[in-house]
């Protein structure tokens, strides 16, 4: 039946997510994919990707703080490393939202860096093909 696709017991669908609560550094490995990294920084945290590139490894890091959301309250900066020079072939787009500023990843980009006065809630997916990442 249709629904059974959305059973757990299904064997077809995986309806548990994955979600890591972080406040400091760390890498991430294979048996990560998948996960939702909610990341509430006590300090300057370093999100390491795997740098063996497997197709379909997928994760989406969240930057949030305990506290009220205010706009730019980060106070933290939370960088996520795709490859460290290993891996720059990355595409993807990034869009600023107070300032309208964006950018796009492109040859030799290797980090994502929210800085101290980003808000609580932004987020970036990472994906990869086996070959690249692809930043959302």
């Amino acid at each position: 039946m249709r629904s059974d696709y959305l059973n757990s017991s299904s064997g077809v669908s995986n309806l548990d997510l994955k979600v890591k609560k972080v406040t400091a550094s760390l890498t991430l490995a294979q048996e990560d994919s998948g996960s939702i990294v909610l990341c509430n920084p006590t300090a300057t945290v370093l999100i390491t990707l795997p740098s063996t590139l497997v197709s379909g490894w997928h994760c989406k890091v969240v930057i949030t703080e305990d506290a009220a959301v205010t706009d730019a309250s980060m106070n933290q900066i939370v960088s996520v490393d795709m490859g460290s020079g290993t891996n720059l072939a990355n595409v993807g787009q990034m869009i600023g939202y107070d300032d309208g500023i964006g950018n796009f990843c492109a040859a030799n980009d290797d980090f994502v860096v929210w800085t101290a006065s980003a808000t609580p809630g932004d987020y970036a997916s990472f994906l990869t093909d086996g070959e690249r990442w692809y930043i959302d």
